[in-house]
């Protein structure tokens, strides 16, 4: 009997897709690249893009190897009563961390983005979309979301590229419960 229903791609079509993703975001930005510009690149239907991932930011996930949307931890963080400097130190680096070579995405993103001016434009424009526009009402929330970002790298720098202890080898809960409150004085001011 004949299948029915969307057309699923070989095994390699997700693959293909998200490095046609990965080109056109280094090539024309976050903002600029469009599903079907991708679409055309990986050479199949943009309802096959749709068919794998939900949107536009959720394939530009997965270019950055990142297990969930960034977005969905400012959620998590927006709804946590208790420590959300921590939840969001926990969100951000649990991201790197759940990789099977801990770091390793961070390190290549990194690597990236420092050697080309394209892929810094593109996470930036990625973050500033995804992430921080819905929290950025004015001027002095604009600062503090810039400073949040540039703790948050510095962070994440310091564990997995440089390797300075006690950063690298302690775990999650105790950066997070140790960064956490310095992350919410910025977030927060003294409450």
């Amino acid at each position: 009997m004949a299948r029915v229903g969307r057309r699923q791609g070989d095994p390699d079509t997700k693959g293909a897709i998200v490095e046609a993703a990965r080109t056109e975001f280094l090539v024309h930005g976050y903002n600029r690249s469009t599903i079907r510009s991708i679409a055309r690149r990986a050479e199949v239907d943009p309802a096959l893009i749709y068919h794998y991932f939900t949107d536009k930011a959720s394939l530009y996930t997965a270019t950055l190897h990142l297990p969930a949307d960034p977005q969905r931890i400012m959620r998590e963080v927006q709804v946590t009563a208790t420590s959300p400097g921590a939840r969001l130190v926990e969100g951000f680096l649990a991201q790197w961390d759940s990789q099977p070579e801990a770091g390793k995405a961070f390190v290549n993103m990194v690597q990236a983005i420092s050697s080309s001016p394209e892929a810094a434009r593109s996470l930036r424009e990625f973050l500033s979309d995804r992430i921080w526009a819905p929290l950025s009402e004015d001027e002095q929330a604009s600062w503090r979301t810039a400073v949040i970002s540039a703790q948050l790298m510095g962070l994440a720098w310091n564990r997995y590229v440089m390797r300075a202890e006690p950063l690298a080898s302690a775990p999650l809960h105790e950066v997070a419960e140790r960064v956490g409150p310095m992350l919410e004085t910025i977030m927060f001011g003294n409450r």
